[in-house]
């Protein structure tokens, strides 16, 4: 018992945009080995890319992190014992650490010129063998007395580095294919690799997963955690996602980032069971999971080594039945917020129009994203006008005028006005004429919505109301008088 580690995993993006969905899949499953073994997780921007890095992007990816559901521990916002949690906020803790590293010989400073090393990779490229660094500096580093230079970190001739993978088994390194690398850059901002390693170590993680593309970085970070006397952590390195054609997911194959998803109506419930299955199984059958069950049920080892292709289609249906699975009110308060601070906030319920709270029992069923709403109920609320195809309808229907002027009469008389007195009486109406109810309604649908798609006709009408139910008839009958 005494040999437990204490679980403590972090998620490290680099704010040079908006989180795509690999590195959300990353955060999550970091989040939910965390949460499942009792354990702390971290939230640390990398943020030495001082270039492409932008505060736009921090916050981006903490709102996006917070609408998914992803609570840290220790972070922006947070704090910790470990902080700061900002790379560029770490600069004193680099220094340190590789001052120290070049006190104690494990590290050197190189005053090689770019000139002089872009000779030596030209040459290597002719020979065709991979460049090395030769190792010029390696010997009397640092009595030099004057120049630009960089710190690079002293490591094996031979032998090689094992990663200790928890997804993909042992993977050796042979390190004579490897040199001594830059830890510090001749400006004094540390590398990735370098500032990675020391915070993995500063700040005690346990568990680095993260995506397998970081997999060739993983003997550097392990030589740098060595040399400092620190404890390397376990590794799991997670299998890429690819897009339909077997190729990196990117923004050729649509959308990619976590906001894109979130501005197209999709809810984080659906978007965190989707993301959970982009390499993890539990059983090979079981697809619908809430974020408790997650939690419940992941473990590292159902973790697979193959890439997960990305499929929009199946995302989408698993939307929607998240969406069917949530009570009316809570899918009515979710339309709002996905509404709010859009040119369409506060339109439905205003001017005595039916709400949102009136409108989401016609179409929960129909929904597959929130942006649905507005397309199955934007008739209610927005601008009147007819879509080109059910114009079209209504326009080469003969039976059309006849069937208005009955309806009209129908909803003008009936007392009281609800779905199923509409459904009666309009049913009653259509067997006079001899016309199938589908068919007699058809004209009545798009007179009132300017669709040939709506929610269920008689439940439309109620909440339309009588009165405007009544004006868009007339203004259709109108239409049709005038063509005549």
């Amino acid at each position: 018992m005494g040999n437990e580690v204490t679980v403590r995993t972090r998620f490290a993006p680099s704010p040079t945009g908006h989180l795509h969905v690999g590195g959300a899949r990353t955060a999550l499953f970091s989040w939910l080995f965390a949460r499942s073994m009792g354990g702390a997780f971290i939230l640390r921007i990398e943020d030495t890319d001082t270039a492409r890095s932008t505060e736009a992007a921090v916050e981006q990816i903490i709102s996006s992190m917070a609408w998914l559901g992803l609570d840290w521990d220790e972070g922006p916002g947070k704090g910790g014992a470990c902080g700061p949690y900002r790379q560029m906020e770490r600069a004193g803790l680099y220094e340190s650490a590789a001052q120290r590293l070049f006190e104690e010989g494990r590290a050197y400073r190189c005053y090689c010129s770019p000139k002089a090393l872009e000779d030596a990779r030209r040459a290597a490229r002719e020979e065709g063998r991979q460049f090395l660094y030769p190792g010029t500096c390696r010997e009397g580093a640092g009595k030099q007395a004057s120049g630009d230079y960089v710190v690079r970190l002293r490591t094996p001739d031979s032998g090689s580095t094992v990663v200790r993978d928890l997804v993909r088994g042992d993977v050796e390194f042979d390190d004579a294919l490897s040199d001594d690398f830059i830890i510090v850059r001749s400006n004094g901002v540390p590398t990735y690799n370098f500032a990675a390693a020391v915070d993995d170590d500063a700040m005690a993680v346990s568990h680095v997963i993260r995506g397998d593309d970081h997999l060739p970085n993983t003997p550097k970070q392990i030589h740098v955690i060595q040399a400092l006397g620190g404890t390397v952590p376990a590794y799991a390195h997670l299998p890429l996602i690819l897009g339909p054609d077997q190729s990196p997911l990117s923004k050729r194959h649509g959308s990619v980032s976590v906001e894109e998803f979130r501005s197209k109506g999709y809810i984080r419930e659906a978007m965190i069971n989707y993301l959970a299955l982009l390499g993890w199984s539990l059983d090979g059958e079981t697809t619908l999971f809430t974020l408790e069950e997650l939690v419940s049920s992941f473990t590292l080892e159902r973790v697979g080594k193959n890439a997960a292709v990305f499929d929009n289609d199946k995302l989408l249906w698993m939307n929607g039945s998240h969406i069917r699975s949530l009570p009316g009110n809570e899918l009515a308060q979710r339309v709002e917020e996905y509404l709010a601070g859009g040119p369409l906030e506060g339109l439905p319920g205003s001017d005595g129009l039916p709400g949102v709270a009136d409108l989401v029992p016609l179409v929960h069923e129909k929904m597959k994203t929130l942006e649905d709403f507005i397309t199955l109920t934007g008739f209610f609320f927005l601008p009147f006008a007819y879509e080109e195809k059910a114009l079209s309808k209504l326009l080469d229907d003969e039976n059309a005028p006849g069937v208005l002027a009955a309806a009209r009469e129908v909803i003008a008389a009936i007392e009281p006005y609800d779905a199923g007195g509409l459904e009666s009486s309009l049913r009653e109406r259509a067997d006079k004429m001899d016309i199938k109810l589908g068919r007699f309604l058809q004209p009545v649908r798009i007179a009132v919505s300017g669709r040939t798609v709506t929610p269920g006709m008689f439940e439309t009408l109620m909440a339309l109301g009588r009165e405007k139910s009544l004006e868009r008839i007339d203004a259709a009958a109108g239409m049709l008088s005038s063509k005549g």
